[in-house]
């Protein structure tokens, strides 16, 4: 199948959408005139998403210490920005559930991007990013591209995938997509989020997180992106030694303020933290 990006887009907007919950409450969020029980009584229409809001914000990712019991007191002490990336996590989760591959079992594309969201989490409270609300939605969410391709173009995915692993020049996922494809999963993910009207921020986290330096704008966010996703194929290897993961890019350590001494604290912190999330999204 020999697809241009726009119309692998086009057909695979035909095949995923958010529900309509979801794109209310990402509307009313920008809307100023829309209050915190505005917001609640659209998401408390959806019994499933009230409750799986309501166990996330109870959950150890923010370890309040008092019960969330309603969505407006949780909108209340997350605020309703956060509120709105759960509920694109959420939904984001269970719309592509359902898109298969050949390529790569769903568990494993999930467990590397439960813990990559988890790693952007921990990392955004590391670095002390004002206005930041966690950016575990992004860490999810930033490899959708590659399942699209994966679903789409499993031939050309296969030969990507085998591009990296062979030969004398080393070639990074996307490197080795733009050479077989002629775009990657970054370039499909941040179109989709596009189309989707997620915030810029995610939108860019998406786009460029393989290359933080290249973003227009929301350059720290992406560059947290970029090292979660390093902690995340670390603690799939069950290791620490940033030499056995993809390499960080100086300029996201620039950034962000960081370096790799973090990396055995959020990797003990994440894999705490992977089953309960996990059973959450899954509910």
């Amino acid at each position: 199948m020999d697809l241009t990006l726009n119309n692998l887009i086009s057909d695979v907007s035909k095949l995923v959408s958010l529900p309509e919950i979801c794109l209310k409450v990402t509307t009313m969020v920008e809307d100023p005139d829309a209050s915190i029980d505005d917001i609640g009584k659209v998401i408390s229409q959806d019994p499933s998403l009230t409750v799986k809001i309501l166990k996330m914000s109870n959950s150890a990712m923010y370890g309040f210490a008092s019960e969330v019991d309603t969505v407006p007191r949780a909108i209340t002490l997350l605020g309703t920005r956060h509120i709105r990336d759960l509920v694109l996590a959420t939904s984001a989760f269970d719309t592509f559930k359902g898109i298969s591959n050949s390529l790569m079992t769903m568990e494993d594309f999930w467990y590397h991007s439960i813990l990559c969201g988890l790693a952007a989490n921990q990392l955004t409270k590391l670095c002390g990013l004002r206005n930041g609300d966690g950016l575990f939605v992004g860490g999810l969410l930033h490899d959708i591209g590659q399942l699209i391709l994966f679903n789409r173009l499993p031939e050309q995915s296969q030969q990507a995938i085998l591009l990296t692993m062979e030969g004398q020049e080393e070639y990074e996922m996307h490197e080795a997509e733009n050479k077989v494809i002629g775009f990657n999963h970054m370039q499909v993910g941040q179109i989709l989020a596009e189309n989707w009207n997620l915030p810029p921020y995610l939108q860019y986290c998406i786009g460029y997180h393989h290359k933080p330096e290249l973003s227009p704008d929301f350059k720290q966010e992406v560059s947290i992106i970029h090292i979660a996703n390093t902690i995340a194929v670390l603690a799939e290897l069950n290791s620490a030694d940033i030499e056995l993961g993809p390499g960080v890019d100086d300029y996201a350590w620039q950034q962000t303020g960081l370096d790799a001494s973090i990396f055995p604290r959020v990797i003990e912190e994440i894999n705490a933290e992977y089953a309960e999330i996990e059973a959450l999204l899954n509910m």
